[in-house]
């Protein structure tokens, strides 16, 4: 990106804000993607463009992001008023962003901004036995009174067997891919049946994260703890998302951190409650996550549901001979 002799013409630096929180792995990001633009403005935050990378600038109503940048709310409406759609972004150091405004340009320094990283407590998990309140989680969500973004029922979710459904290969207009069909995909690795099952998911529903890439990104948590299914349902979804324009740019920054094992503290506190045996530390995790978004949470706390529930039913055991995925 080439910049024009007006940014270094422009005045000092005089109005500048703090970063509160800031993910860990984002000042790599900033020493290697210099340079970048105000991707998008909401009521609570902005998304910066960084390459092909998103950063958000926001509260942390949506729980801390993989990609998320924090900031005090009176802060943060300063810089939401006065910053504009496409205006330039610098990352003159890993801890510093130069907001390149017309009038008067702006700082957000990152120095002393606190750093977090929420992992997955993989060396927990070794069974399907591991994972404790499915059962719960089922039931908080059937009594939240939010349905699920692509109107899907939670009593399917607690079948014994998978549902009977159409063929996968039947890609007619109308035709619905249950999720149990795409579990039977990614336990054997079926990569013709698994591209289809992620690509009637991908993009579809509403809004910023539609409710397919939500429930997707609660099955890529699922085995990024348990590492249960089939790795080409990582590969394909890297693949799809890397070379084709089928969800939107948020949407992806989200998934795309999540084929990496990087989620929300929300996801995050949620799966890792799940192995542990208090059920009211779990119940208040699966609150504050379908307090996410208008779906969004619920999506997601779908997606993670019949992923665990797949397990159940495939009696998986991470240890032994014939695992799935291995």
């Amino acid at each position: 990106m080439q910049l024009s002799s007006d940014w270094f013409n422009a005045p000092l630096y005089t109005t500048s804000f703090k970063g509160e929180e800031m993910h860990a792995e984002l000042p790599a990001l900033l020493s290697r993607k210099r340079f970048g633009h105000v991707h998008s403005l909401f009521d609570n935050g902005i998304n910066i463009a960084m390459g092909e990378e998103l950063i958000f600038i926001g509260t942390t109503k949506n729980g801390r992001l993989p990609f998320g940048i924090h900031l005090e709310m009176e802060n943060l409406r300063r810089l939401c008023q006065s910053v504009r759609h496409h205006d330039i972004v610098v990352a003159s150091m890993p801890d510093l962003l130069l907001f390149r405004h017309p009038s008067y340009p702006l700082a957000l320094d990152l120095s002393q901004a606190k750093r977090y990283q929420y992992k997955l407590r993989t060396e927990q998990y070794n069974r399907y036995l591991d994972l404790y309140h499915a059962d719960q989680m089922v039931d908080i969500c059937r009594h939240w009174g939010i349905s699920n973004g692509l109107d899907a029922t939670w009593g399917a979710v607690l079948a014994a067997s998978p549902a009977q459904a159409d063929s996968p290969n039947d890609l007619s207009i109308g035709v619905q891919f249950p999720l149990e069909t795409l579990f039977d995909a990614i336990r054997i690795g079926e990569e013709r049946s698994i591209e289809q099952h992620l690509r009637y998911y991908l993009g579809r529903g509403q809004g910023l994260t539609p409710s397919g890439d939500d429930i997707l990104l609660g099955i890529l948590a699922v085995q990024a703890l348990t590492a249960a299914f089939h790795p080409s349902l990582l590969e394909q979804m890297d693949r799809i998302l890397s070379t084709e324009q089928i969800t939107t740019d948020v949407s992806k920054a989200y998934l795309k951190h999540a084929l990496h094992g990087r989620f929300s503290d929300k996801v995050v506190a949620v799966l890792n409650a799940m192995m542990q045996k208090d059920v009211s530390h779990f119940q208040a995790a699966v609150v504050r996550l379908l307090q996410t978004g208008h779906s969004s949470g619920i999506d997601t706390a779908y997606g993670i549901a019949n992923a665990v529930m797949a397990l159940r039913r495939y009696k998986h055991v991470k240890t032994s001979c014939d695992c799935i995925g291995r």
